[in-house]
């Protein structure tokens, strides 16, 4: 049976990194269309609605009326719900608690209604149950796809060859004290080990930039070789020539870094999210983020045993774009008859 699909994006800013969003959804779509889907990039204005489903790619607020747009003409809709929060649980009761003292629509409320109306949630069903109200039928786990094969053959001498570098401490990611780098410099003093950041500075974050120039000068083992573009071959070298990719940061679902890192061989550490575990189970080394003994731990517990049995196999045969369009397909073919 053909299928006609609409996407339309939405990704808050503070989840994605300057593009990378778009970079997914370029990369779905692709899939997609190897497996004759005919995606149409959905443009809000136009009258256009010959097509089967509507896909949004994110569930801030202001979709809400988008959606119940949709569903008023009769259009089955699903959500990517990119929303991962590290609020603690009270925090949203209070937020069920304010929203129904409040006589207009709060955000709180916009997003329930995304959920309401929205036919199937891909998601991560520990995080909505948390805050919303969440019908559990409607959710499906499809993970973010990476170029597995790209990393799975990559070879670490480029890398090496222009660094001067092997069997590293890695982390790709914002330089920002979300993201926790000086944690991860402190956790290492003392260990012998290099520990390499590619990324941009986060200028958000004046006084984490700050910070981690200064632990980067007085420590010779740290090295920071800026920011690479995802397409650089020198990206997928680093993650060859790395020992352990470790991202302790203080909120995660689940990062294409640490997917990427794996793909290419690396062991990964990483917080003990809710949104990591139900995707990677025990395939990765978990860490408390805020504690510099516990990543002290973690990171060299990885580095001494290295990757987790099964973990790069699992990552490259579940996380690939091919195995993600499958499951999309799968999830629109339930709202079609």
């Amino acid at each position: 049976m053909s299928m006609k699909v609409a996407f339309f994006l939405f990704f808050p800013p503070t989840l994605w990194a300057p593009g990378g969003g778009e970079v997914q959804l370029a990369k779905t779509k692709e899939a997609l269309e190897k497996l004759q889907v005919t995606v149409t990039l959905l443009d809000p204005w136009s009258r256009n609605h010959d097509f089967d489903v509507v896909h949004v790619f994110g569930s801030n607020y202001e979709v809400s009326s988008f959606i119940e747009a949709a569903k008023g003409i009769g259009l089955p809709v699903v959500v990517s719900t990119i929303a991962y929060s590290a609020k603690p649980a009270w925090q949203w009761k209070v937020w069920k608690w304010i929203d129904r003292c409040v006589p207009v629509p709060t955000t709180y409320r916009l997003r329930q209604r995304i959920y309401d109306q929205a036919d199937r949630l891909i998601s991560e069903a520990y995080q909505l149950a948390q805050g919303f109200r969440i019908d559990s039928r409607k959710i499906r786990l499809v993970p973010h796809g990476i170029d597995a094969k790209r990393f799975e053959v990559a070879s670490p001498e480029p890398f090496t060859k222009r660094y001067g570098l092997r069997d590293f401490v890695l982390q790709v990611g914002r330089i920002n004290r979300h993201k926790g780098q000086a944690r991860l410099i402190q956790a290492l003093d003392g260990t012998g080990l290099d520990v390499v950041f590619i990324g941009p500075l986060d200028y958000s974050d004046p006084e984490g930039v700050v910070e981690f120039e200064r632990l980067l000068r007085s420590r010779p083992w740290v090295h920071y070789i800026g920011e690479l573009s995802h397409d650089d071959p020198m990206l997928a070298s680093a993650y060859a020539a790395a020992r352990v990719h470790v991202l302790p940061s203080i909120s995660e679902s689940l990062g294409l870094s640490t997917l990427e890192a794996v793909a290419g061989g690396a062991a990964a550490v990483t917080g003990a999210y809710p949104p990591i575990r139900e995707y990677l189970g025990d395939y990765v080394y978990y860490c408390n983020p805020k504690s510099v003994d516990s990543i002290r731990n973690a990171v060299l517990e990885a580095f001494t045993k290295g990757c987790k049995p099964g973990a790069r196999e699992y990552v490259l045969s579940n996380f690939c774009w091919e195995r993600v369009a499958e499951r999309l397909l799968e999830v629109y073919r339930e709202l079609v008859k």
